[in-house]
């Protein structure tokens, strides 16, 4: 598998001191375009350039492809595509190295309009810098993968971890599949919408089932009954998940924290291979 964890500094002179290690290196080559990465690792403080005050500490990670001539469009589009999947359509016309740099500089902002003014309040209060609450410091990460997945499509990761001085530190992840002919994304409905849905969520539950008797070190859940006693799927039933993988052996699915479990059971990642699945992905 190929992973890229790229980490890209955004400096606005004079509005930000802190630690910065950047720098892009080529990938892998995949067909003829590559899979490049730009790479960044940033810690500012909140007042500037004192290091006693709280600080924020983002990575970021963007896999984008290299397009192999000025007329490879379909590489530009699935870039586009990316930039959408990874933090939304406002940024996703900019370049990649243009990309990082505003979202780090949007969370940079973000972590001193949410926590300036507590901080200052402390201080007049006659808080001590070294005493000051632990929430003040803030850490962001997201990271992602590109590779290449069945045919001709594109499978993107996108994991995102944040600490933001809630009740624990959250992490969620992004599936999405992008055809490599256009550059566009593989649609849940367009894989699922004449699929037997009823066989698939026979065998997600069951791949549920196995996952949590492994995490919970039992054998007694043997259906939704038992699941839910053990709080999983409290308010529905299964369910195919918005993030899905196509790949060469089957289809990936994933249930992020929360989605149908509690937060300390994780994610539920749940595998089928193309002889299960395939049988009920077109019906007549």
């Amino acid at each position: 598998m190929k992973k890229t964890n790229l980490f890209f500094t955004y400096f606005l002179a004079g509005t930000f001191a802190g630690i910065a290690v950047s720098g892009c290196t080529e990938g892998q080559y995949i067909g003829e375009a590559t899979v490049n990465a730009c790479n960044a690792d940033t810690t500012v403080y909140l007042t500037g350039r004192d290091e006693s005050s709280p600080s924020c500490h983002i990575k970021l990670s963007f896999a984008y492809l290299n397009p192999f001539s000025d007329n490879d469009s379909v590489s530009e589009a699935v870039n586009y595509t990316l930039k959408q999947m990874f933090f939304g359509d406002f940024y996703a016309k900019l370049t990649p190295k243009t990309f990082i740099d505003s979202i780090t500089a949007s969370l940079i902002s973000d972590y001193r309009r949410d926590v300036t003014e507590y901080y200052r309040t402390d201080i007049a209060n006659g808080v001590n810098p070294e005493d000051m609450p632990s929430w003040y410091n803030y850490d962001f990460e997201i990271t992602s993968e590109l590779e290449k997945g069945r045919d001709s499509v594109w499978n993107f990761q996108v994991i995102t971890f944040q600490n933001t001085g809630g009740a624990h530190p959250n992490t969620w992840t992004k599936w999405v599949n992008i055809d490599a002919r256009t550059g566009h994304p593989v649609s849940r409905e367009h894989v699922f919408g004449r699929a037997d849905k009823d066989q698939i969520r026979r065998l997600l539950l069951g791949r549920i089932v196995e996952a949590a008797n492994e995490r919970l070190e039992t054998d007694t859940i043997t259906g939704i009954d038992g699941l839910r006693a053990n709080g999983i799927l409290l308010d529905e039933d299964v369910f195919i998940p918005e993030n899905f993988l196509l790949t060469d052996d089957g289809i990936k699915f994933l249930y992020n924290p929360y989605e149908i479990a509690p937060y300390f059971m994780g994610s539920f990642e749940l595998n089928m291979t193309n002889e299960e699945i395939t049988p009920y992905l077109t019906t007549k």
